[in-house]
């Protein structure tokens, strides 16, 4: 009997936590979230698109995200940092913020644009729900 009702409280939480999961990413699919400095527009359930909107150079592209806990992370499509010369699309080396109901606090992110003429970064930025 314990056995049985372990696993029935086993399988309520996996149900519960993927059931909230499949709830964020319909909050945000479709969802453009940004500041005066940064745009990202979340376009299915795991491509985002961004857009620098206040630098020298505008910056932008596509990247994956995924959510961990409430978190957005996006992390380098290379898996590292490019050297300047192999650097000829802007993109994302890395993102993480907290995902609100209309917002993204918290993030953190930096973003890198073609042969590296242009940086961007933000620490403890919010992003609100456009």
């Amino acid at each position: 009997m314990k056995t049985l009702s372990f696993l029935m409280l086993l399988c309520f939480c996996l149900c519960s936590c993927e059931k909230e999961q499949i709830d964020i990413e319909s909050m945000i699919l479709g969802k453009t979230f940004s500041n005066q400095s940064l745009s990202l527009t979340f376009e299915d359930n795991d491509s985002v698109s961004f857009r620098t909107k206040n630098t020298l150079y505008l910056l932008k592209g596509k990247s994956k995200y995924e959510i961990d806990n409430g978190k957005i992370i996006i992390r380098s499509p290379y898996g590292k940092r490019l050297e300047p010369y192999e650097t000829i699309d802007s993109y994302i080396l890395n993102f993480v913020g907290s995902l609100k109901k209309d917002r993204i606090d918290n993030a953190g992110f930096s973003i890198i644009g073609p042969y590296e003429k242009e940086q961007f970064f933000g620490d403890e930025i919010t992003l609100f729900l456009e």
